[in-house]
């Protein structure tokens, strides 16, 4: 089972990857994360997870991602989380799709739904939050973005419970829209 569901989610990324236009950027991402609630464990529990994405950029100001959180300790991928948001950045524009970059110190705001998985036990979970992440340093066309103190805060509709999710820094690759492709 963890091998259908890992092999999905790696589908689901690489089909992402094909709908990006010539004005579009492309951009890996990981964080370590930190949970409470449910977004993740089914109560509180000692361990550490990785958040992997991949975000393409929609316009100057929006982006959609796609990523999972999975559990690396204590059992490796036995809880893991599949999530789709989309972020607008409000000081101002990300990328300019050309060779000027855009606002190099922004904040995000966004909504998202997840849903989540243990395999251990079976039990599901899903629900929609919203993200706010206030320091990101960093743009597409510079090749890198760092992105600070990311907070989650939604409702996991099956479990009827609150959920937070924080992470204090996540690291933004491109691989799409940055200086290299206008040089």
């Amino acid at each position: 089972m963890k091998k259908i569901f890992l092999t999905l989610i790696l589908v689901s990324i690489s089909i992402f990857t094909l709908h990006s236009g010539d004005h579009q950027d492309i951009a890996f991402s990981f964080s370590p994360s930190s949970t409470y609630g449910y977004y993740g464990p089914f109560g509180v529990e000692d361990s550490l997870r990785l958040d992997l994405s991949m975000s393409l950029g929609i316009s100057s100001r929006f982006e959609a991602g796609l990523g999972i959180i999975t559990e690396l300790t204590p059992d490796i991928v036995d809880e893991n989380t599949i999530y789709f948001e989309v972020l607008y950045s409000i000081i101002g524009p990300r990328s300019t799709a050309s060779k000027v970059a855009g606002t190099g110190i922004n904040t995000l705001i966004g909504i998202g739904g997840f849903y989540s998985h243990v395999f251990s036990n079976g039990r599901n979970g899903a629900g929609a939050y919203i993200t706010l992440t206030p320091i990101t340093l960093g743009s597409p066309i510079s090749g890198r973005r760092e992105r600070a103190l990311r907070t989650n805060v939604g409702y996991d509709f099956i479990n009827n419970r609150v959920v937070l999710s924080f992470s204090i820094i996540g690291f933004d690759f491109y691989v799409r829209g940055t200086y290299r492709d206008y040089y």
